[in-house]
């Protein structure tokens, strides 16, 4: 076994003991205002359980994040959680799909995974 394989299996084992033990998924909530997301910037670890609960406070808007296939809708009043797994390493746009408004096409955050 070479140094990259044992890397890769050292890392994989680190994931599968994570699960054993039941580790908590990280939990962040976004909140959707005046066409701005808050936090704009959502940094995890690569592989890491992500909780999202999204959250208008005007209008309706959703979280939409294309790579991880992410498309979640809220409205005042009626938030919505879901978790992904962040297994994609690199930087990804958040956006808001909602095409009726135009500030709505404006809105703009990252999600970070190290």
């Amino acid at each position: 076994m070479n140094r990259r394989q044992l890397l890769a299996w050292l890392v994989g084992l680190g994931t599968v003991a994570a699960k054993a033990v039941g580790l908590q998924a990280r939990e962040v909530t976004v909140t959707a205002r005046k066409y701005s997301y808050e936090p704009s910037r959502i940094e995890v670890g690569r592989d890491e359980l992500v909780k999202v609960r999204f959250e208008t406070a005007d209008i309706p808007h959703s979280f939409t994040i294309d790579a991880y296939r992410i498309a979640k809708r809220a409205s005042p009043g009626h938030g919505v959680t879901f978790e992904f797994r962040a297994d994609q390493p690199g930087a990804f746009p958040i956006y808001c799909n909602i095409a009726e408004d135009d500030g709505c096409r404006k809105m703009r955050g990252e999600l970070v995974v190290h």
